[in-house]
Order: C-alpha cells, then structure tokens, then sequence
C-alpha cells in the first residue's frame, strides 16, 4: 500500500471518471462551479454538512475546486459531480479523501440537491463509489458518518453496506457541535455485502478505457495435468500462476497470435486444427480493460519449456484450484478443470 493506503491512484481525471447505469461521475471542475456555489449556499442542503458554512461565501466553489484539485495532485483526494447519464442534468457531489484520521481509511462524503432526493440517486452513486475504491484503487477500509438526526443519508449508507454506527460529536462550520454517527467498510465487508441476499445493486462501472487483446492456452498433458507458467519477477503481478499466451499484435487473429506466443513463450508448435476455442475473460483493471480468449490443446510439437525464464509446471484439477492467479485468469478455472 502507498503512503495513502491505496494501490492505485487514476493518474489522470479521464481514469477517475466512469459511468453507472443511470448516473455519470466525472471529476469537479470549472463548469460545475456555477451549481455548487448555488446548491452549497441552501441551507437546506448545508445544514447536514459540517464543513460547509453558512451562509455559504462567495467564491466558496472557487475555493473548493483549487482544494480539490490540490488533493487530487497529492493523492489523497477524489471528488466527484453526479450527473444524469442520459440527459447531463447535475445532482450533487461525492467525494472521498485520505487525511489519516482513521488509520487505513479513506472517508466519504456527498450531498446533493433538494430535487435528486429520495430517488436512489444517493444510494447508486455510494455504491459504485465504494466498487471503483475496493477494486480499482484497492483501498483497505472506507469510514463515513452523519449528523444523528440526518436519518436519509444514514439509510443510504446502510443500503450500501454500512453498518455498526458509533455515536459521538463533530464540530460543524455553521452550527457548532452536534451528534453524530460514525462507522466504516473494510474491503472485505465490501465484497461479503455485495454477494450477500441483502445488496440490491450490481456493480457496472462503464470506464473509457483502451481494451487490450491477449490469447492463452490450456495446454493438457495425457495424465489429465494443465500446464501453467509463473509471471517472472519485474512484471506486473510477479509470482502468480497463469495460463500461457500473451498480446495480440495489430491485425492479428488469436489462434495466429496463440501459435506465435506459444513458439516464443514455451518453445512449442501448435497447429491451427489442434487449437479448440474453450471460452474467454472479460475483466476491468484500473488502466485497461482485459479481454482474453482461451484456446484448449491436447496436441503440439516440442516440449514446453520456459523461454523467457518463467518456471512452467504440470497441475491436477486439486492443485490448480489452490494456486494463486491473475484476477483475469481465475474464472476460467471452472472450465478448464471440465475438461479434465
């Protein structure tokens, strides 16, 4: 982990922005100055924020976009406009900062305008805000919190996974101390909500991102054994187990792009006729995101051997369901071991 306890950070505001089934998520900028400076300044949304002000100065949005953006430049801050994805409508802000307060935790914040309430525009947005920390950015735990009579936001963090409420006291900027409920969501809680009967949302964070084409192959021996390779140190994910294969080149078809990273990576000729389509691997990473179709082969010439120095080994279906592997590879296990 960073010194602000995340994997990843989106080195540009195209990477931080993604788009939800109803909603889109863009970084705060200059066009939306206009909206906060005017939402912020209601007291009816300000009176559930205890760092905002009121009444709300002018230039106060000015001033919030030069903080946010000096967070983003440092690496512990990403706030968010939440826009109507079909006709471009705002709704309001969510945001989420490390400042080290909670050790390991980013907290998070949003509000949002008088007209975006009680439509699960809150909840839809939390959500997918939490999916794009826990797997893009890879955090460990998110912390967030409500003044004690704001019972609508603490329903929206409820219905996102939140719960096991501390009570206590904040200092607010316009009305002093107050009650408040604080609690927090490790990654694995996270991951346990979301498969759980109680999760109501399913995670679609569409990113335009470029797509990269790679091809693998299942490689069977005669004793029922797949082979598998070890990504070798100094590249990503050092020390995983995956299925041999690499990129496609630029107008290349997989099956030729099989039989040539097959002849470089395992020093094997493997025809055409003897590559069985088998299935494939959809999977975002934060930069790109993967697609990887998986070719079968009980037929080759040569025996497979490391040509770039990665350590290859023969498994059973028992030993490949325990090894450790690229999170792009692991679907793919149910189906090659049918086939064993």
């Amino acid at each position: 982990m960073s010194a602000h306890a995340c994997r990843w950070f989106p080195e540009t505001p195209a990477l931080a922005s993604f788009k939800t089934p109803t909603l889109q998520l863009d970084l705060f900028s200059e066009e939306h100055v206009d909206f906060v400076q005017r939402e912020v300044a209601r007291w009816e949304v300000a009176q559930w924020l205890s760092r905002v002000p009121h009444p709300y100065p002018d230039g106060g949005a000015a001033d919030f976009l030069q903080h946010t953006r000096s967070g983003f430049e440092a690496g512990n801050q990403l706030t968010w406009v939440v826009s109507d994805r079909q006709n471009g409508n705002l709704h309001g802000i969510i945001g989420m900062r490390y400042e080290g307060e909670v050790e390991g935790a980013w907290e998070l914040g949003y509000w949002y305008a008088p007209d975006a309430w009680g439509r699960g525009i809150a909840s839809e947005a939390a959500f997918h805000v939490l999916a794009f920390a826990f797997d893009f950015m890879e955090v460990a735990c998110v912390s967030s919190g409500v003044l004690h009579t704001n019972h609508a936001s603490k329903r929206v963090l409820e219905k996102v996974g939140f719960e096991g409420w501390v009570e206590g006291e904040i200092d607010t900027a316009h009305s002093q101390r107050k009650p408040h409920l604080a609690t927090q969501m490790s990654a694995e809680d996270f991951r346990a909500f979301v498969f759980s009967g109680g999760c109501s949302l399913v995670p679609q964070l569409d990113r335009e991102v470029p797509v990269v084409w790679v091809v693998a192959a299942a490689l069977y021996n005669e004793q029922d054994q797949v082979l598998v390779a070890q990504r070798p140190e100094g590249k990503a994910m050092a020390g995983l187990w995956e299925f041999p294969g690499g990129k496609m080149e630029p107008n290349e078809g997989p099956e030729a792009a099989l039989i040539r990273e097959l002849r470089e990576e395992l020093g094997i000729d493997v025809g055409v006729g003897c590559l069985a389509p088998l299935t494939f691997a959809s999977f975002p990473y934060p930069t790109f995101h993967l697609m990887m179709p998986l070719y079968a082969a009980r037929k080759w010439k040569g025996t497979p051997t490391g040509q770039e120095g990665q350590a290859l080994k023969w498994v059973s279906k028992a030993q490949l369901r325990d090894l450790a592997m690229p999170p792009a590879d692991e679907p793919l296990v149910p189906v090659v071991m049918d086939w064993m």
